[in-house]
């Protein structure tokens, strides 16, 4: 009896998958909510649009994303420990993707009070992070919080939205891997050699193969 019963799951699974009626599962998850659950289903979720500034003065905006995969932190200039260790992490994402235009890192400053723009750019500069991948981004701090709390779950659930952000610190070892479309595929603690490892295989899955 259990014999037949398999066989018949089987036939039913053989004529399903001709016929075209079972998808095969995503070659990564989906993110959509602060507890960084899997999904192994597409998801409505996708970063909010935005409009803040690069390290060269130029604006950047959710449509600037849309169409490219991008790696998303947050970190500030005078952070004296983490990010240091994420920016040399992460820099092997750079040589990862190097002339290619449809990938980039984006990094968003938590202290966008003092970090503007020249500021990032000299952070940038001592650090030989091409703008051409590395878009260091400052502008409006609630914006930035907001990205971070609710976009890119960065923060953990510790950042209140009913306290403004002036009045808060976001510091977080989180990297997102996000595709072509604004949903979340990757969460890395960009401090660890293993983590960064497994961000650039999966940032591999995302892109394609010709170049």
């Amino acid at each position: 009896m259990a014999i037949k019963t398999f066989m018949s799951v089987a036939l039913v699974l053989a004529a399903a998958l001709g016929a075209g009626t079972v998808k095969s599962a995503p070659i990564l998850p989906f993110y959509d909510s602060g507890d960084l659950t899997p999904r192994w289903h597409h998801v409505d979720h996708t970063i909010a649009d935005f409009s803040l500034v690069t390290q060269t003065g130029e604006p950047i905006g959710r449509d600037d994303l849309i169409g490219r995969v991008h790696v998303a932190t947050f970190i500030y200039t005078r952070c004296a420990n983490v990010c240091p260790a994420m920016v040399t992490q992460l820099k092997r994402v750079t040589n990862a993707i190097a002339d290619r235009d449809e990938a980039s890192i984006v990094a968003f400053t938590v202290t966008p009070q003092s970090d503007t723009p020249e500021t990032l750019a000299g952070f940038g500069s001592e650090r030989n992070l091409d703008p051409r991948t590395w878009r260091l981004v400052t502008g409006d701090p609630e914006t930035i919080y907001q990205l971070a709390r609710t976009s890119y779950f960065a923060d953990d659930g510790r950042l209140d939205a009913a306290t403004p952000a002036t009045e808060q610190f976001l510091h977080t070892e989180k990297a997102l891997l996000v595709d072509r479309e604004g949903k979340l595929r990757g969460v890395y603690n960009a401090t660890l050699p293993n983590e960064i490892d497994k961000l650039i295989a999966d940032l591999g899955l995302l892109l394609p193969t010709a170049r």
